[in-house]
């Protein structure tokens, strides 16, 4: 007698959310999961990642009123993701977070040993503000976008686009 194995394949659909839940991935040119700095409206970014925790105005000396706001998301109770709009142009124009649910291109997240993101992302870890090291994925003109190590691990993923709207930018 010849018995017929039925296989079921399952397949999961994971959608990344504000706080980076299910692996989004943050690229050199500027997407974050399903947003991208630049071209990402507000109503866009709120349509997936919902309400923010709160929102604060951002300020650039010496200008009185905000160039920009944030979009603050909590993903736990020392975890947050920002999202910050400029006002000019209506998009995206930074992201940071400390969510494990992040990675880069090559694997690397919060929480990762310096010293294995460095070696994964081909790049040499160099010193960054105050105490902390930073691996630069992408510095030039208009976009920065590192990953903060502090006390040897990844601790955050920073992305200032061309519209930044925080005019000291990072050291």
């Amino acid at each position: 007698m010849v018995r017929t194995a039925l296989v079921l394949t399952c397949v999961v659909v994971v959608v990344p959310t504000a706080t980076g839940a299910g692996g989004a991935v943050v690229r050199a040119d500027g997407r974050v999961g399903p947003f991208r700095i630049d071209v990402t409206t507000e109503a866009q970014l709120r349509a997936v990642a919902g309400k923010p925790e709160r929102v604060f105005n951002q300020f650039s000396p010496p200008r009185k009123s905000p160039v920009g706001h944030t979009l603050h998301y909590r993903c736990g109770p020392t975890c947050y993701t920002n999202y910050s709009i400029n006002n000019s142009t209506g998009r995206l124009s930074d992201f940071e977070s400390n969510s494990t649910g992040f990675v880069t291109e090559r694997g690397s997240h919060v929480g990762t040993r310096g010293v294995d993101a460095a070696r994964r992302e081909q790049k040499k870890l160099v010193p960054g503000c105050g105490d902390g090291l930073y691996l630069h994925l992408r510095w030039n003109v208009g976009h920065i976008f590192v990953l903060t190590v502090w006390h040897g691990k990844v601790d955050y993923f920073i992305y200032q686009g061309p519209h930044s709207v925080y005019y000291d930018g990072l050291c």
